[in-house]
C-alpha cells in the first residue's frame, strides 16, 4: 500500500500536466473570428464541449455536460469584442430554468477567466474560482441549467462596470441561442447570481439591461447579489496596507487595461524602480495577487507605492473614469426583482455604499428590492453564511412565489437564519463554513482580519 501511494505522488504531476487544459492565452478558441463585428451581439460565433471537466481538485463535482461558447460582445465604447461563456448541465436538468452565476473572478489576467478554471487541471492560482465549485454544485443539484461567463471580456477588464453588465446580458443572449446543442429551451426562466467581484457584474448588468437588452425581461425573474461592490474606490480605501491590498492592484489593473490613461497616470506617478510592479498589476489571478501586494500601501504612507497617494485618484481625468464605473452613482434603476445580503462587519466592501445603492434604487421606484443584512459576519464568511438565503430566494423565484413588493430591509443575527432555508441546504453551507473558520486564516476570519500566518498557508500551497 505505501508502495502504491508513493507511486500516485511520483505520478500525479505528470498525470496532471496531461490533463491540464489549455490556458486561454494559448488557446485559440478564444481569440475573435474574421467578421464576427458583423454578428449581433449575444450571437454564438462557435463553441465545443469543454476540453476538461467541469470539477475541481479540491472540489469534486459531476456535470452530464458542459459547452463553451464564444460570444459577440462589445466593449465600454461600444466596440465590438468576444468572450467566453460556459454552460453546463446537470443530470436532472429542467431546460426551462437557467441560472447566470457570476464568479469572483477578481483579476486581469487572461488565464484566470472562469471557463478556464471551473475545468480539471487548471493552474492552482484560480483556487478561488475552483471555490465557487460548491455553490454551483447546489444550483446544478436543483436541475437548473448554469451558464458562467467571463465577463470581463477580452482585455480583462476587471472592475469596468459597463464592460462586464453587458457581457452578462450578452451570455444570457446567448445561452438562450444554445437550445440545438445545449437542450436549453428557447424562453427558459433565468435568475442571477454574484458575490463580491461577481455582484459588481451582475448589478451593473441589472442596472443596464432596461436600455441595452430590454427583450430579456420577461425571462429575468430576478438577481441575487451578495458582498455587494457599488464603489471600488471605498475598496481601495479600506484595502490599502492590509493583507488585502492585492486586490487593490488587481483592480488598478483591470482598470489600465480598459482605459490607457489610466495605465499611463499609474506608471507617471511613481518612480522608474517601481514601474515594474505597475506592470504587473495585470500577471496575477487573485489569490496570487493577493500573496504578491499583501500589505502594500498604493496611497498611504512614506513608502507608498503612488507619490501622489489619494490625490491620484482624484484628479478630474482619474475620477470620472473611477465614478463612471461605481455603480453607487449611476442613475438607472433595476426592472427586475432584486435580492442584496451583505455582511455589517465587511472590511473589503464597507456596507455603507450598499446602504446608499438600496436607497437609491428604493428612492428611484424600484418595484422589488429585498436588502438581507447579516450582523456578524464580513466579506469572506458572508460568501457562505449569505448563500442559503441567496439560494431559497432564487428558489422561490423559480417557484413561482411572489417576491417582496416595494423595498425591505432586515438586519438579521446571521443570514443563516434567513426564513425558509430548506434543512439539507443549511446544513451544507454550515458544513462549508465550518470548514472555511477552521482553515486557520485567522482567528477574526468573520471580521476579515486575515494573519499573515494564514497568507502564508495559503503561498506554501501555491508553490508546492
Amino acid at each position: 500500500m505505501r508502495f502504491l501511494l508513493l507511486l500516485f505522488a511520483l505520478l500525479a504531476p505528470i498525470h496532471g500536466a496531461l490533463l491540464s487544459p489549455t490556458k486561454p492565452s494559448n488557446d485559440p478558441f478564444y481569440n475573435a473570428p474574421e467578421g464576427y463585428e458583423d454578428a449581433n451581439v449575444g450571437d454564438i460565433l462557435q463553441y465545443r464541449t469543454t476540453p476538461n471537466a467541469i470539477t475541481g481538485a479540491f472540489f469534486p463535482s459531476k456535470v452530464q455536460n458542459s459547452w463553451q461558447l464564444l460570444i459577440r460582445s462589445e466593449d465600454s465604447f461600444g466596440q465590438p469584442n468576444v468572450f467566453v461563456t460556459t454552460i453546463i448541465q446537470p443530470f436532472n436538468a429542467d431546460p426551462s430554468k437557467l441560472v447566470s452565476y457570476q464568479v469572483f473572478e477578481d483579476a486581469a489576467k487572461l488565464d484566470c477567466a472562469p471557463s478556464y478554471a471551473l475545468q480539471y487541471g487548471s493552474s492552482i492560482t484560480t483556487i478561488t474560482t475552483q471555490a465557487e465549485l460548491p455553490f454551483i454544485a447546489v444550483l446544478l443539484n436543483q436541475g437548473y441549467y448554469v451558464v458562467v461567463p467571463d465577463y470581463e471580456g477580452p482585455k480583462l477588464a476587471y472592475t469596468v462596470g459597463r464592460q462586464s453588465g453587458q457581457a452578462v446580458l450578452n451570455s444570457v443572449r446567448g445561452a438562450l441561442k444554445s437550445g440545438n446543442f445545449t437542450g436549453l429551451d428557447e424562453s427558459p426562466d433565468v435568475v442571477l447570481w454574484g458575490y463580491s467581484g461577481g455582484s459588481l457584474a451582475l448589478g451593473w448588468a441589472a442596472a443596464l439591461q432596461p436600455q441595452y437588452a430590454p427583450e430579456l425581461e420577461p425571462r429575468l425573474l430576478g438577481a441575487a447579489l451578495g458582498g455587494f461592490v457599488t464603489n471600488i474606490t471605498a475598496s481601495a480605501v479600506a484595502a490599502d496596507g492590509t493583507v488585502l491590498a492585492g486586490i487593490i492592484a488587481n483592480a488598478l489593473g483591470g482598470l489600465g487595461n480598459e482605459y490607457e490613461d489610466v495605465k499611463n497616470a499609474l506608471l507617471n506617478d511613481t518612480t522608474t524602480l517601481l514601474r515594474s510592479r505597475v506592470n504587473q498589476f495585470d500577471d496575477y489571478c487573485l489569490i496570487d495577487g493577493v500573496i504578491n501586494f499583501a500589505g502594500t500601501q498604493f496611497f498611504t504612507g512614506a513608502a507608498r507605492l503612488f507619490r501622489s497617494g489619494y490625490d491620484l485618484l482624484n484628479r478630474p481625468e482619474f475620477r470620472e473614469i473611477i465614478d463612471g464605473n461605481g455603480l453607487v452613482y449611476y442613475d438607472a434603476v433595476p426592472s427586475i426583482p432584486i435580492f442584496i445580503y451583505h455582511g455589517t462587519l465587511d472590511e473589503v466592501v464597507p456596507i455603507s455604499n450598499v446602504r446608499k445603492t438600496y436607497q437609491r434604487w428604493c428612492d428611484g421606484g424600484i418595484a422589488s428590492l429585498e436588502f438581507s443584512e447579516d450582523a456578524t459576519n464580513g466579506h469572506i464568511t458572508q460568501s457562505i453564511t449569505g448563500a442559503p438565503a441567496a439560494l431559497t430566494w432564487i428558489m422561490a423565484r423559480f417557484n413561482g412565489t411572489a417576491p417582496v413588493s416595494g423595498c425591505s430591509h432586515v438586519q438579521r443575527i446571521s443570514n443563516f437564519a434567513y426564513p425558509g432555508v430548506p434543512a439539507a441546504i443549511l446544513e451544507y453551507f454550515e458544513s462549508l463554513f465550518k470548514t472555511l473558520v477552521g482553515a486557520g486564516l485567522g482567528p477574526d476570519v468573520q471580521k476579515d482580519d486575515i494573519s499573515v500566518s494564514g497568507l502564508s498557508k495559503l503561498s506554501s500551497l501555491l508553490s508546492s
